[in-house]
């Protein structure tokens, strides 16, 4: 086959959403077009392929043993195509050495800054990117190559546990501490759990693989987080105020506990998050890509 046009990739994307979706009315939906407009595209790329891709069974489609076979090439193909955007993009606009990585909350706030700072020295033609959020939009943007790389609690992505697709390299295991101001009009060092407000960042999946079933049970009848915020350095505010309890890494607030801001409340939980770095084996990293995680796993080797 020569090589492809707009149109023809298209046709591939089309063929990925109704492979996926099992259905023209809901693959239609999703892509904002017709269905009379889709089944039309699908029967242009099978006439141009000379295959049957799918059959039809009442109100789904069966993939053919051709579509089975076909898919991920074709998941191949659109990543390419993809990169290849992205490459032209970065180019047009002057970020050739730009890259772009995806941090869980606790992760951005323990690593950015110092990333920043060991990058500005070490490679300064290279541009950052840092972005932060919530799993399921993360892992979207690496799957679909937004970002080169993924920096995340590796309890919080057990949905990549694919060792075929994605490569995993362990960074590091840190406790995760309970802190409260002794200012906190509550506080009394043999105190409960229940005896104050929470403020957490939006991490309910990690926090309910490190307390475990029973504890995680007893958070919710007493509505616990009571309060979710976008990082975890606007739960910290909070606590250093005497207003909330809060769970944290220790290298973050260490000046807070030297100093008697914070005080760490002895929990029976012991959990550990669990850092990881992920990308797509599928994806031929950038040199620029390559450096910054050398330099990210440099730095969770000795820095930490």
């Amino acid at each position: 086959m020569n090589a492809m046009n707009d149109w023809e990739i298209k046709q591939l994307r089309y063929f990925k959403v109704i492979y996926e979706l099992s259905s023209i009315s809901n693959a239609a939906a999703h892509l904002g077009l017709t269905q009379s407009a889709l089944t039309k595209s699908l029967k242009k790329l099978e006439e141009r392929l000379d295959l049957v891709l799918f059959h039809r069974h009442t109100r789904e489609l069966v993939a053919t043993d051709a579509a089975l076979a076909l898919y991920e090439n074709v998941l191949d193909v659109l990543a390419s195509a993809q990169d290849f955007s992205l490459k032209v993009a970065q180019i047009s606009e002057g970020n050739l050495g730009q890259v772009n990585i995806a941090c869980g909350p606790l992760i951005q706030q323990l690593l950015g800054e110092r990333l920043v700072e060991k990058a500005i020295e070490a490679l300064p033609h290279i541009k950052l990117q840092i972005s932060s959020g919530n799993f399921q939009a993360l892992s979207y943007g690496l799957l679909n190559h937004e970002y080169d790389f993924l920096l995340y609690d590796a309890g919080d992505i057990q949905v990549l546990n694919d060792p075929e697709r994605f490569e995993v390299t362990p960074l590091l295991k840190l406790p995760v501490i309970f802190v409260v101001s002794p200012k906190h009009p509550n506080y009394k060092k043999d105190g409960t759990v229940l005896d104050y407000k929470w403020a957490l960042p939006s991490l309910p999946i990690r926090f309910k693989s490190i307390m475990g079933e029973a504890m995680h049970r007893q958070f919710l009848a007493a509505g616990i987080p009571h309060y979710q915020m976008e990082s975890m350095e606007q739960c910290l505010n909070l606590a250093r105020k005497g207003l909330v309890m809060t769970a944290t890494l220790k290298n973050m607030v260490q000046s807070d506990l030297d100093n008697g801001d914070l005080v760490v409340m002895d929990l029976p939980m012991g959990p550990k998050t669990n850092f990881a770095l992920y990308r797509l084996r599928s994806r031929k990293m950038p040199e620029q890509a390559m450096a910054v995680m050398k330099l990210v796993k440099n730095i969770f080797a000795h820095d930490f």
